[in-house]
């Protein structure tokens, strides 16, 4: 279980804009919002009631409640409740607690099994669903990465979710999308984990100590050169063990976990990155998104200056990686001194 802050044995009043509860607002969503607004203080049972219109005793249930959802919610006589861990599977109100804490409003699916958030997500767009909003599992049977590939997705602990998006907006402003996010990410994980050398190999891995910390996956649909709809998944190893990864995943994978040492909060990782990857998504259609993207890029590269093969369909080659260019290619200088850009293909080191 992750924790919240040690408690503070200090009552404090939460000051959300809205005065009293919305009266579409879900009562569990607005306990939630208040001990995470008054975190690590508690919360009075009294303030509660006042604003929900309900006894000290529908309080309690409301609490009752969440804590057999499998939140850890302390109690204490004269002061009232305060947040003290979550479990390692997302719990809809707290997700929903998070992301209106981070001022983002996107409708979101949380299932307990799937094949493929992915694939979720366009079932949902195909059914209409107005866009953009989150698909995000517990577990994945069916979970892929690039070229077919099958990403481990066990039950508990990490992150598997899919934003989807209905652009209508040109394909050449949207072909540096997977990059976009995976600098934004790869940002705002060293920016909260504190890990420095979490970096970005081209076009779709998270690396941390030269293993796979995360992958993502965007999927479009495409009419006439207009993206009109698309998903843009992620899968991120948060609180696995290595002992929990297959063994032919062990020497190639890690977790913020394993890195860091530290069981990090699922449900604030996952409000945070919906709210990152929206921003992005909008960021990335800016004026001079391309030169802007060449700076970012150096920053989080990991490839950068290393010797490298490409197989892209039959042909293979090799060379140094030289950063990107403007159309999002991977740069190589081969052995011949020539210069050469792969647009798709797989990447790995050479020794």
């Amino acid at each position: 279980m992750a924790k919240y802050p040690k408690g503070i044995k200090k009552t404090y009043t939460p000051k959300l804009k809205q005065g009293r509860v919305r009266k579409r607002e879900n009562p569990d969503v607005y306990v939630l919002r208040c001990l995470l607004q008054a975190s690590p203080h508690y919360v009075s049972g009294n303030h509660l009631a006042e604003k929900l219109k309900m006894s000290r005793v529908g309080v309690w249930a409301h609490v009752d409640k969440l804590r057999k959802a499998g939140l850890s919610i302390e109690a204490s006589q004269n002061r009232g409740y305060r947040l003290a861990g979550e479990p390692d599977l997302l719990v809809s109100p707290l997700l929903e607690a998070w992301l209106k804490e981070c001022k983002t409003d996107c409708p979101f699916y949380l299932l307990q099994k799937t094949d493929s958030t992915n694939s979720e997500a366009e079932r949902l767009l195909a059914q209409g669903t107005e866009a953009p909003f989150a698909v995000l599992s517990h577990q994945q049977d069916s979970g892929r990465g690039r070229m077919g590939r099958t990403w481990h997705s066990p039950k508990g602990g990490n992150l598997y979710l899919s934003i989807a998006l209905r652009p209508n907006v040109e394909l050449v402003k949207f072909r540096n999308f997977t990059l976009w996010q995976g600098i934004s990410i790869g940002k705002y994980l060293k920016d909260l984990t504190g890990i420095q050398n979490l970096l970005v190999k081209w076009p779709n891995d998270l690396i941390c100590d030269n293993k796979k910390l995360g992958g993502m996956l965007t999927e479009a649909s495409i009419d006439c050169d207009q993206v009109r709809s698309m998903v843009f998944g992620l899968g991120l190893n948060v609180n696995s063990k290595l002992g929990d990864f297959p063994t032919d995943l062990r020497d190639s994978s890690t977790s913020l976990l394993a890195a860091s040492g530290i069981s990090w909060r699922l449900h604030e990782l996952a409000a945070k990155l919906i709210k990152t990857c929206l921003v992005t998504s909008k960021e990335c259609l800016g004026k001079d998104a391309d030169t802007k993207l060449l700076k970012e890029w150096k920053e989080m590269d990991y490839l950068k200056g290393k010797k490298i093969k490409v197989q892209s369909g039959k042909e293979t080659y090799t060379g140094r990686a030289d950063g990107i260019d403007h159309s999002g290619g991977l740069r190589l200088k081969l052995r011949n001194g020539r210069d050469r850009v792969a647009h798709a293909g797989e990447v790995s080191l050479l020794l």
